[in-house]
């Protein structure tokens, strides 16, 4: 499906310690009612465009939040949203938001660093936000939102993998998707990258050991989605390539953000990117990571797969 991805403002209600914005990306003036506007205005009629994704900085805070969501709504589009749900912990800004759009026809993806309270308002640098962020949930799946429940993976909480997974799938009914992502070491993240950068090999026995529990589950007649994203395939054992998501560099159709005019056909800052992808057969199946790992690691653990011959 075609997407505006349309960050409305870089302002956040949180402040992760691995986020790829910078800090002076706050001080960039948010996006215009008109000026998102006349972005998905022209997306649509230009570019076909029938997805709107809603992302910032954190979207729910922009003042004109509700008013984005009814012009959205009357372009008959359908609407995703990358939000902490924080806002939504407040009922009666919860009421407002689905008296506006269909909770079900909503996607919706939450991030949640740890399923230990403390640990994740540590990432956030915001006390009770886990709690917060729970209450948002529950009231956004009160209304049957397509929710996604997203694991950034980083050197806090990376041996920690197999028991939020025991937490998410205890908590979540098996319609709420699991998405495990490496993190784009930019911005924040870049400044704090000895306190929040963990390597791929330290982190794959744990990430594994979690999927083997989803597949133990699946044995036993769950359906859960699960998709691991930014992650080469050839650092993951085979038997779990299934739960990568089956992309390479991603192209965004159309591209909107502070400061910038709206722009076509976006390639994504991650996919097989590296010099061991150029010869590598799975390229065009492979997601790769984030173009910054070329900066804060070493290529040479990413190996081409290639075909035995004999």
């Amino acid at each position: 499906m075609k997407t505006l991805y349309c960050a409305i403002g870089y302002l956040c209600n949180e402040r992760c310690r691995f986020c790829p914005c910078s800090e002076e990306a706050a001080d960039v003036s948010s996006l215009t009612f008109e000026e998102i506007c006349t972005a998905i205005r022209r997306a649509i009629e230009e570019r076909g465009v029938k997805n709107i994704l809603l992302s910032g900085g954190e979207p729910t805070i922009h003042p004109d939040f509700f008013r984005i969501l009814e012009f959205i709504k009357s372009n008959s589009v359908n609407i995703s949203l990358l939000t902490n749900a924080l806002k939504l912990a407040d009922n009666d800004f919860a009421k407002q938001m689905f008296s506006i759009i269909d909770g079900e026809k909503l996607d919706v993806t939450v991030a949640f660093h740890s399923h230990i309270p403390e640990k994740h308002d540590f990432l956030t640098q915001h006390k009770g936000s886990f709690e917060k962020s729970m209450r948002g949930v529950e009231n956004m799946l009160k209304h049957n939102v397509r929710l996604s429940i997203k694991n950034n993976i980083v050197k806090y909480t990376y041996q920690d993998l197999p028991e939020y997974v025991r937490w998410a799938t205890s908590h979540f009914t098996d319609n709420v998707t699991l998405l495990f992502c490496n993190i784009d070491i930019n911005g924040t993240a870049a400044n704090n990258k000895n306190n929040v950068a963990v390597e791929f090999r330290q982190s794959m026995p744990y990430l594994q050991r979690a999927l083997d529990i989803i597949i133990k589950q699946r044995k036993a007649g769950h359906k859960r989605n699960v998709k691991v994203l930014t992650t080469p395939l050839c650092l993951m054992d085979p038997y779990y390539w299934g739960f990568v998501e089956n992309a390479t560099q991603t192209v965004i159709d159309a591209y909107k953000v502070p400061n910038s005019d709206l722009l076509w056909n976006v390639s994504s800052d991650s996919g097989p990117l590296f010099k061991a992808c150029v010869d590598c057969e799975l390229k065009h199946y492979c997601p790769g990571t984030w173009n910054s790992f070329k900066k804060n690691y070493d290529e040479s653990i990413l190996k081409s797969i290639v075909s035995e011959t004999t």
